[in-house]
């Protein structure tokens, strides 16, 4: 019975410590996405921010080397695709609501495993989103996109 015991005992050990190097990798995949937040929120406000209209970049869905980041800019908002490349993020594409497409993720090199895990991850995240908020984010580039309508207000005069 002892015999036994110790056996299970080792088993138990085992199976136990394998499980740490699990775990803390799980903790660090985890505790990197706040810092891949902040990089991209960092680039997308680097490269469009106006002295007096800054980009709020919120939600962020980041899987692997790749991410989905949701933006607003005064009355403007969109969706920014984005690619981790040599440990930089890189926006990829801008656009609205294509950019929780399957399809559109994939054509643009995504795995689509990758792929179906931020459209989940931004799908769960902007369900803490306000309405108006989240119809901004399917604006840009589109004709409804307050940038187009000045735009096209312009060449009519």
């Amino acid at each position: 019975m002892q015999y036994i015991l110790n056996t299970l005992s080792r088993h138990v050990i085992l199976l136990i410590s394998s499980a740490i190097p699990f775990a803390s990798i799980s903790f660090c995949a985890v505790a990197a996405e706040p810092i891949s937040h902040q990089e991209i929120q960092t680039l997308i406000s680097t490269i469009y921010d106006k002295p007096n209209m800054k980009v709020e970049t919120s939600p962020i869905a980041v899987v692997d080397d790749y991410a989905v980041a949701d933006w607003v800019q005064g009355q403007r908002g969109g969706r920014a695709l984005l690619q981790r490349i040599k440990g930089k993020w890189a926006i990829m594409a801008c656009g609205a609501d294509g950019l929780k497409d399957l399809k559109t993720l994939s054509d643009s090199g995504i795995p689509k495993p990758t792929a179906n895990n931020i459209i989940a991850k931004l799908n769960a995240a902007e369900k803490n989103v306000d309405s108006h908020r989240l119809h901004l984010f399917s604006l840009f580039g589109t004709k409804d996109d307050p940038m187009q309508m000045d735009h096209h207000e312009h060449h009519n005069h």
